[in-house]
């Protein structure tokens, strides 16, 4: 009887509510750990991550005949799996899912080879799941993929409120916070920050990508040497959390906003992008902002000098998460769709 995989990169714990899922399902699975999931910071760790993408697919594929569905939730563990299987002309297995999938073309030389190697790895690729209906059009144009290999859901996180509550932060006073590493515009919420209207409200940036390309104001803080799990009290203690995005047809930011969510804090998001069009309900559970200058600064100014407003969107960004966006959901979703319940 052939064995099912869900191939991950990190600790099974933190995708314990996905694995619960699919052993509900008729189909019981086994989990394999390759951890590869470490910070993006450190040279090392990065060129062994990217051969872990190839070598353990290649371990997975050598006993491609004993398994039936693979689904992967670091989407290369399953485009590697396609690529070895494509370039040895060999069955993956039944079924290859990747969870989470995302594509951004790079320039250069290098950005051509990584093109080359996505079109050929990702054909043997049963299903992609994407957490935007727009980004379903760029993948296809981008990578040649058909429309019907795409299943479309919400990303998710899982519920750790309880066990976050209390965490606190070094910091005096209230402050807003915008998060993250990729696809975010900084710059443009600096601009936003340094309007008259907003003089008075403090912003912390957190990235260890981003630079700032002049000297920032008063009112702004950028925090390079916060890691991912000091990260949740940062987001846990903010008043707002925004999400500016750079180039609103790739899907970013998702756990970022999700989180803040979970934590009860109203979100901000500029439009278009894929958050907008997923996670938030304008003036519901947070706001969608356009990436204008003096508009946007006009409607986050407004935001945040209304305490009764901020506590009501607060309040439905919890309801709203805990209703639709919890990783659960999200693993009940996905195997609907595949045909697992």
């Amino acid at each position: 009887m052939k064995r099912n995989l869900f191939l991950i990169d990190c600790e099974s714990q933190e995708v314990k509510s996905i694995s619960e899922c699919l052993d509900n399902t008729s189909s019981k699975f086994e989990t394999k750990v390759c951890i590869a999931n470490w910070p993006y910071n450190n040279g090392i760790r990065n060129f062994w991550r990217y051969v872990l993408y190839f070598i353990f697919p290649l371990s997975v594929m050598l006993g491609r005949g004993r398994y039936g569905t693979v689904i992967a939730w670091q989407q290369f563990y399953a485009i590697g799996l396609s690529f070895w299987s494509r370039l040895f002309h060999v069955k993956k297995c039944d079924m290859l899912v990747a969870m989470n999938f995302t594509y951004k073309r790079k320039k250069g030389i290098l950005g051509k080879i990584y093109h080359g190697f996505m079109k050929y790895g990702c054909r043997n690729v049963d299903y992609f799941h994407v957490p935007s209906h727009e980004y379903v059009g760029v993948c296809c144009n981008e990578l040649g993929i058909g429309r019907e290999h795409f299943i479309v859901t919400s990303f998710g996180i899982p519920d750790t409120y309880s066990d976050m509550k209390d965490l606190e932060v070094d910091f005096k006073g209230e402050y807003v916070l915008s998060i993250g590493r990729s696809n975010r515009d900084f710059d443009f919420l600096v601009k936003v920050w340094e309007q008259d209207c907003l003089k008075d409200k403090q912003l912390v940036i957190i990235s260890d990508v981003w630079q700032p390309s002049c000297d920032l104001p008063a009112n702004i803080i950028h925090r390079g040497d916060i890691g991912y799990k000091d990260s949740f009290a940062w987001i846990k203690n903010c008043t707002v959390s925004i999400v500016p995005i750079a180039d609103g047809k790739i899907c970013s930011g998702d756990t970022t906003l999700l989180t803040a969510m979970m934590f009860g804090h109203p979100v901000v998001v500029t439009t278009p992008s894929t958050l907008a069009e997923m996670y938030v309900k304008d003036n519901i559970n947070g706001i969608c902002v356009p990436k204008d200058i003096h508009a946007a600064t006009s409607e986050i100014a407004c935001l945040l000098n209304d305490e009764a407003r901020l506590k009501k969107l607060g309040r439905n960004a919890r309801e709203i998460f805990a209703s639709n966006y919890t990783r659960a959901n999200m693993a009940r979703s996905l195997c609907t769709q595949i045909g697992l319940i």
